[in-house]
């Protein structure tokens, strides 16, 4: 593998010569460089596997490929499977803004729950020299929380000639495509899971406290804004999640004065009293009285547990040259601090 190595090497610098010379475009050379360089790196990738004690071995990426190649089911756990996971955790925190505020918890495998950590401990209290009634925190207990992790499936069609010829290398490629076909559902989970069943305990899902509109009708900015206040403490990580619909009706709010000023800081920074306000599809957009049309929090409060095993199975249809690989993750999430999410309800 050295030897094939040092031929690229070469080759790679050849070109710069011919480049030079005239003796070869620039499209074809720009070509091929690129070839090379895919080349150059999948070596590297053997050699760097190769020096590895075999004790220290793992189940990687490299595997799924393998896998895919001889059509057969994989099982990532243990060391490698917590390298993977965390690997999809930050592709759906890149895709999704709500998946990058919350916090993450893993556990060992998909049929053990997940111990879920408050953020944070209570806040100190003095107490005289000598005391013996300090009281112990019971917000911060590892295990006053846990969530069970279920299954969750999507079908990724390879198609015969990506994977006889290696088009894609899946090595970098893969985590992102988990990411893609996850990033969605999960993100609707977490906003919208009604905890009844296999789903998440989702933010607007009965929200201990509310602040309500004081008009009838759609919300207005004084009520988004007291809600904001409301989260004052939270400042530096509070967050109001809403549907794009209650937010153009917000920026619909004719009166005069303040409002004017919330509404720029809206919608030049998508803040309102410093509190940042993310948009999405999957918060609800029904105005009707008592419904919730917002919901403020520290999205740190809320945990969302990964299970340290990835699934994947091929499947074969009669008459399709695609080779559809089933991806179960096994996931699930719920509210950590309850007194710290509000609702913004109408009147």
């Amino acid at each position: 593998m050295n030897e094939q190595l040092l031929k690229i090497q070469v080759e790679m610098r050849s070109l710069s010569d011919k480049l030079k010379a005239g003796e070869i475009k620039a499209e074809e050379a720009t070509k091929r460089l690129d070839e090379l360089k895919i080349e150059k790196r999948e070596v590297e990738q053997k050699i760097a596997q190769a020096n590895v004690p075999t004790d220290d071995r793992s189940v990687t990426l490299t595997d799924v490929q393998k896998a895919m190649i001889e059509k057969r089911a994989i099982t990532l756990n243990g060391t490698g499977a917590i390298n993977q996971i965390r690997e999809l955790q930050k592709e759906l925190a890149q895709k999704k803004e709500v998946l990058s505020l919350v916090r993450y918890f893993y556990g060992p495998n998909a049929s053990t729950n997940i111990p879920i950590l408050s953020p944070g401990m209570a806040n100190p209290a003095s107490f005289t020299e000598g005391a013996t009634n300090v009281t112990s925190d019971t917000q911060a207990a590892l295990g006053s929380k846990s969530v069970t992790p279920f299954a969750y499936v999507s079908v990724l069609p390879v198609s015969a000639e990506t994977l006889s010829l290696g088009s894609i290398n899946f090595d970098t490629e893969l985590s992102s495509i988990f990411g893609e076909a996850f990033a969605d559902g999960f993100a609707k989970q977490v906003i919208q899971g009604d905890g009844t069943g296999k789903n998440f305990n989702g933010l607007f899902n009965n929200v201990t406290n509310s602040v309500i509109c004081q008009t009838a009708g759609a919300p207005k900015i004084e009520d988004l804004s007291m809600l904001a206040l409301t989260l004052r403490d939270y400042t530096d990580e509070a967050a109001i999640v809403m549907h794009p619909v209650i937010y153009n009706r917000l920026l619909a709010d004719a009166t005069n004065g303040v409002a004017q000023l919330y509404k720029e800081e809206l919608i030049r920074n998508k803040t309102i009293e410093g509190v940042k306000c993310i948009l999405t599809g999957y918060a609800p957009s029904v105005i009707t009285a008592g419904s919730t049309v917002a919901v403020g929090c520290r999205l740190s409060d809320y945990g969302f547990g990964l299970a340290s095993e990835i699934t994947i199975e091929p499947i074969k249809k009669v008459g399709d040259t695609n080779t559809y690989f089933q991806a179960i993750v096994f996931a699930n999430g719920t509210k950590i601090v309850d007194k710290n999410f509000y609702a913004l309800k109408t009147k």
